[in-house]
This record gives C-alpha cells, sequence and structure tokens, in this order.
C-alpha cells in the first residue's frame, strides 16, 4: 500500500475536476457550508476521542477494552488542539452565505494531535519534504492507507492544496520532528529511535471534504498515526528564496501567499502562490535574478532594467 496515499490524493484532484452525475456512475453530495459540517465533524470527533484511548502497543483502541482506570484520549493531558482557519475557496465552495471575514480568513477548525515522542532531529514546517511512515484510518477505525516498513516522500506544501485534501496530515506532520539520525542495519533495515511520532485527528474540512474516495465517506473525519523519519528543505520553484520563507503570513498554508495576484487576475495568467512562482511581485525580473543583484523581489517597482527602455528584464538578457 506504500502508494496507496499518493494515488488517493491524485483521485481527490481528479474528482474535483470531473463530473459528478448519475449518468456516469456517480452519486452527487450536496455541497454543504463549512460551519454545518465543522459543527456536526466536531461532534463526531469529541465523541471519538471521548469513547477511545492511547494504549501500550501505541494504538488507538475503544474504551470498552480499556484496563480499568485507563484514561480516554478525551481526558489524557498529552492531547493537545490546534485551531487551522479554513476558506471556502479551498473546497470551491460557494461564497454565498459566508462574511467577508470568513471568506478571507476562514473559519477556525480544530485539529486535535496526540503527541507520542516530539523527535529528536529537526523541526518541520508545512512547506517541506518529510519521508514518513503512516497509517490513516476513518473514526470507525476502519485503515484506508498505510506505509509501516521503510517509507514514503511526502511534499507537505502540494498536499495541502486546494481541492487535493488532507491538508490536516500538512499540518500535523508540521507539529512534529524527524529522527536524529536514520541507522541502518545489517539485515537491511533501518531504525530510528527518537523520530517523531503522533496521532493527528481533524474533520473533512482537513481532509477530503465532500469528495468520497477509497473508504473515506463524503464529509467523514479522521485520523492519522504519523513517524517522521527524514525532511528536506524545499524551494519548489527554484527562485532561491526556501519556500517555508514564501509563508508571508506565517500561517502553515502556502496558497494564501500571492504578492501578484492582481495582476496576475488582470493579465489573465495562472493563478501562482509566492512558493510556486518563479517572479513573485508580477514584474518581469524572476525572483533569483532579483535577489542575485541585491533587489526586493516582492517590491514590482524594483526590477532589473538592462537596455533602460523601461521594461523589467532578466539577468540573462
Amino acid at each position: 500500500m506504500k502508494k496507496g496515499f499518493s494515488l488517493l490524493v491524485a483521485a481527490l484532484l481528479f474528482a474535483s475536476c470531473g463530473s459528478n452525475n448519475d449518468e456516469e456512475g456517480f452519486t452527487p453530495v450536496p455541497i454543504e457550508p463549512l460551519a454545518t459540517i465543522n459543527e456536526q465533524n466536531e461532534a463526531e470527533l469529541v465523541s471519538f476521542l471521548q469513547s477511545h484511548y492511547y494504549d501500550a502497543s501505541e494504538a488507538i483502541r475503544p474504551m470498552n477494552d480499556a484496563p480499568v482506570k485507563t484514561l480516554a484520549l478525551w481526558d489524557d493531558p498529552r492531547l493537545k488542539v490546534k485551531q487551522v482557519l479554513v476558506r471556502p475557496s479551498e473546497h470551491n465552495l460557494d461564497t454565498e452565505g459566508y462574511t467577508e471575514d470568513e471568506i478571507a480568513n476562514g473559519i477556525p477548525h480544530n485539529l486535535y494531535y496526540f503527541i507520542v515522542q516530539d523527535g529528536g532531529g529537526n523541526s518541520l514546517s508545512t512547506a517541506d519534504s518529510v519521508y514518513v511512515q503512516y497509517a490513516g484510518r476513518t473514526l470507525d477505525l476502519n485503515l484506508f492507507d498505510q506505509v509501516r516498513q521503510g517509507g514514503l516522500w511526502f511534499d507537505l506544501a502540494r498536499i495541502q492544496a486546494p481541492q487535493q485534501g488532507f491538508r490536516g496530515f500538512s499540518e500535523g506532520a508540521a507539529l512534529l520532528k524527524t529522527a536524529s539520525e536514520v541507522i541502518d542495519n545489517p539485515d537491511g533495515t533501518f531504525s530510528a529511535p527518537d523520530a517523531g511520532k503522533g496521532f493527528f485527528f481533524f474533520g473533512s474540512a482537513l481532509g477530503a471534504y465532500q469528495n468520497a474516495q477509497a473508504t473515506i465517506p463524503a464529509y467523514g473525519p479522521m485520523f492519522f498515526e504519523l513517524k517522521v523519519l527524514a525532511r528536506k528543505i524545499t524551494d519548489h520553484d527554484g527562485d532561491g528564496v526556501p519556500s517555508y520563507l514564501e509563508d508571508l503570513n506565517n500561517n502553515g498554508y502556502l496558497f494564501d501567499d500571492n504578492t501578484d495576484l492582481d495582476d496576475e487576475v488582470a493579465g489573465g495568467r495562472a493563478l501562482l502562490p509566492n512558493y510556486f512562482d518563479a517572479d513573485d511581485d508580477g514584474d518581469g525580473t524572476p525572483t533569483a535574478c532579483e535577489i542575485s543583484l541585491g533587489l526586493d523581489y516582492l517590491d514590482p517597482t524594483e526590477c532589473y532594467d538592462a537596455d533602460g527602455d523601461g521594461d523589467c528584464d532578466s539577468c540573462e538578457q
């Protein structure tokens, strides 16, 4: 199942762009507002956390199997919560009925996290690529994907993309640290004793939302068990600025940082967030070129004009 989750993400992207009607064998899912689903998912998550516990084998189990005096997850002091703002645009929702603030800044959603081990290595950001072992389950404990042998690289920036889902996976991973080292064993396996590991529980707005895929139902909350082995700091657009520094508002979400959005809209160009845009301010001089010349790469009035004609040029011209 090593490629299951990555294929699932690809399937979600395809589903979000495709037709959804009975003639093609799909069952239409009514599009519900974020607040409605958030309230429903929050009740499901709280009920799950109150009725399950973490056991010595590092698994989540129902309380009816628990030894005497076992704490439910909800009462366990290791359970914490992080609020994540979700905008209607992240799921391509009609903005009618939302306030201006909700449209611009989003609606708070709870991501519950249970850290088993912080990790002895490097801190992570939601812009990093990470090498992980994981298991994903719905709240009925049904497994929809896992990688427990070896590991798999995930680009945390791309899997939080609008309509791809699994922003909660990215937000959760960034709460952990990597292992201090990965040790090669004589039998060809490896070990990472101090790798960061934990569980992350979140509603569908941080997952697949209305897109039912595999064994994940529409609007279904879920949780991941995650172990982080290693990371790579990324520069997705190769502009010389690490992607984590292109999260200008420091909210962990890379798709709402677009310095030249207005210019892209006016020019009918693709809308590219800064982390994926080789010319962040849209002035015609690539970001890497402006950095090499000591220019402000976020200021469209500062650019390289090689021939003095008033048009911004690339360093190569």
